[in-house]
């Protein structure tokens, strides 16, 4: 026999369980990720399309690899100790896998495996999610979307102004001039070449460099000190603090031979930033070293000139990572240009409103039961590229362009029931307040066009 009171007891409880669960679900993202709301999206879409036609205009090709690689290869790439700095874990294949915390071993993997998909210029682009386990802080999350543009076996640094003129193009587009960013220029072999002269061998020169890349992010003497745990001398640690002060070529002229081929090299690099009209935004700066080991050749990095954030982006020329991941050489230049600060440069000069999340029109009827009418409005206009949607909730007038006010639209078009009966919309520029009534026909979207106008 059916127990009903011990079934209802049964489900009540199984439906107080579920009710508690959705209760006391974190809302929040996890801990140095994001949400992007419809208001974010309005930068995010003026940053994608920004990206994606300043790469496209430069004659780069887009190519898109898994969020996911083998540890193999970003441990190749960066050593072991990357483990630490990243998600990873086995898949139920027992594999050793990792989301990427960058694009650069993605692309080497893609473009060599696949060398006759790609154009012969070399010139590659890719917008991807890159994920570190790392403290979050002001321009740095645990997620962020990088774009990636890289030239593949250009051994001339035309290579590299060529990079820098298309990145410059994108954050032009985003409205940002020569007055709100400088791109910091060094070289690799310049700094080679002048702690060689110090008297460091090859593997001290890296050690130092590595102290080198952190000069801002410590004070004074906590730099001294770790150039003195990497084994350089007082007289050494005095020599490495006034190069990294010298700003042009003339300055860094007393360090380093004026004839010596990484000299020659800046000096033909600054030539091709002029001849691309890119000057005003390019500076030298003995600061920037990236302490990435993989770097060979010219480096950069892009700040806003009044220094409130971290680099906008940053990269250089790494020649020798084609073949220490494949075995097979080939000159590289790239950059990696996060979203996260520009993200936070852009709102620190904009302000996005709420009516940025706009639509051209809305479409509302006063009855439910005539939804046909209200597709067939939407289907004329949408049918003609003008930004459309649909209120379901039927309702009187008088609500309804309250909805269309919240919702941003430029012009409401109802259909009352009067409009119904003579086959009409009701058309209102919310801009002016200025109304017509038109057939609900194909001149709908002229009438529509005319009022956008």
């Amino acid at each position: 026999m059916f127990d009903f009171d011990k079934n209802y007891a049964k489900i009540r409880d199984t439906k107080r369980k579920e009710c508690q669960m959705i209760e006391t679900i974190d809302k929040q993202p996890l801990r140095g990720m994001r949400d992007f709301l419809p208001l974010d999206w309005v930068f995010r879409k003026k940053l994608m399309a920004a990206w994606t036609e300043s790469a496209e205009q430069s004659g780069f090709v887009r190519y898109e690899t898994p969020v996911v690689e083998p540890l193999a290869l970003l441990e190749r790439k960066s050593g072991e100790e990357i483990s630490a700095q990243i998600y990873n874990f086995e898949d139920k294949s027992g594999r050793k896998i990792a989301l990427r915390p960058e694009i650069t071993p993605s692309m080497v993997r893609i473009v060599s495996g696949n060398r006759e998909a790609f154009p012969a210029q070399g010139k590659v682009y890719s917008i991807g999610q890159c994920f570190r386990y790392e403290r979050a802080s002001l321009g740095r999350k645990r997620e962020h979307f990088q774009w990636n543009i890289d030239i593949i076996g250009e051994t001339r640094v035309v290579a590299e102004a060529y990079l820098l003129k298309t990145a410059i193009q994108a954050l032009n587009k985003l409205g940002f001039s020569a007055d709100d960013f400088k791109i910091h220029v060094n070289n690799r072999a310049l700094v080679s070449a002048f702690l060689s002269g110090l008297g460091m061998d090859a593997e001290k020169s890296l050690a130092v460099m590595g102290v080198m890349d952190k000069k801002d992010k410590v004070s004074a003497d906590d730099f001294r000190a770790m150039l003195s745990e990497v084994g350089a001398s007082e007289e050494q640690i005095a020599s490495v603090c006034r190069f990294m002060t010298a700003k042009d070529l003339t300055e860094i002229e007393t360090f380093v031979a004026a004839d010596s081929p990484a000299m020659a090299e800046m000096r033909l690099f600054l030539s091709y930033c002029n001849a691309l009209s890119i000057s005003d935004y390019v500076m030298v700066d003995t600061g920037i070293v990236r302490g990435l080991a993989y770097y060979t050749g010219i480096v950069f990095e892009a700040f806003d000139t009044q220094r409130k954030f971290r680099a906008i982006f940053g990269g250089g020329r790494y020649d020798n990572l084609f073949e220490k991941l494949t075995g097979r050489a080939s000159a590289a230049v790239g950059l990696g240009f996060g979203d996260v600060v520009i993200e936070e440069l852009y709102k620190d000069k904009h302000t996005i409103q709420s009516s940025d999340v706009s639509v051209d029109v809305l479409i509302g009827a006063y009855s439910d039961e005539i939804a046909e009418s209200l597709l067939k409005v939407f289907g004329i206009i949408s049918d003609e590229n003008i930004s459309a949607d649909c209120d379901f909730k039927p309702s009187a007038m008088g609500k309804f362009l309250s909805r269309a006010d919240k919702r941003y639209a430029k012009i409401a078009a109802y259909i009352g029931e009067r409009e119904y009966q003579e086959g009409k919309v009701l058309l209102k520029n919310m801009a002016t307040g200025d109304q017509e009534i038109v057939p609900m026909d194909e001149n709908l979207a002229k009438e529509i066009k005319k009022m956008l106008a």
